[in-house]
């Protein structure tokens, strides 16, 4: 792990003193990333950077947790509503992420937990878009009246049950290909920063 201080230039010349953290991997990222870096301005004595870097690890996992709730559970609604509508939608959201995690973790207890990380979230909840409706029609209401009562123990047991017969290849992620090498400068080739400021004046005039 390496650390560096840095000046980044704003508007009007004003600059702030950052420190930007390196952390080189073992293992690259899902991506291909050898390497992570991240900025923070909190000093040294308040923050090593073994600090920052756990801080942020677990930041990442509120990040991926509100992106699946915007992009897969639709907790933003597109439509305009009053706010304790748009209220409701968000834990209506939060309710069915809580259920998704339970889903994932009856395929960590019965398959492992790098099977649970190579699902999409994207594509099992497409599926239980897609087959709600039918088992609406398909099920009688009178099956799932027992399931309210149920101990922890018997839903997991019920869950894994399920997922030993899942056919998981069919929602796994995509596969990314590798990334594409990061351009050469051409424009300000000599000059280590160039504030954005400075370039939108520079285009008006």
């Amino acid at each position: 792990m390496e650390e560096q201080t840095i000046e980044l230039i704003g508007p009007g010349d004003t600059t702030l003193t950052v420190r930007r953290i390196r952390l080189t991997l073992d293992q690259p990222t899902r991506d291909g990333d050898q390497v992570i870096e991240w900025l923070t301005n909190r000093p040294a004595r308040a923050a090593t950077a073994a600090v920052v870097a756990k801080l942020y690890q677990g930041r990442w996992t509120v990040e991926a947790l509100f992106h699946r709730l915007t992009m897969v559970l639709g907790c933003e609604v597109d439509t305009r509503g009053y706010p304790p509508a748009a209220l409701f939608g968000f834990c209506v959201a939060l309710a069915a992420s809580n259920a998704y995690a339970t889903i994932r973790a009856a395929v960590r207890g019965e398959h492992g937990h790098e099977t649970a990380e190579t699902l999409s979230d994207f594509y099992v909840a497409a599926e239980l878009e897609r087959t709600v409706e039918g088992m609406n029609v398909a099920v009688p209401d009178e099956a799932w009246e027992p399931i309210p009562g149920w101990t922890a123990e018997e839903m997991g047991a019920w869950l894994r049950s399920i997922m030993r017969q899942a056919r998981l290849e069919r929602y796994e992620k995509a596969k990314r290909g590798p990334k594409k090498p990061k351009p050469r400068r051409t424009r300000f080739a000599a000059k280590k920063h160039v504030a954005t400021s400075r370039l939108i004046s520079g285009e008006q005039t």
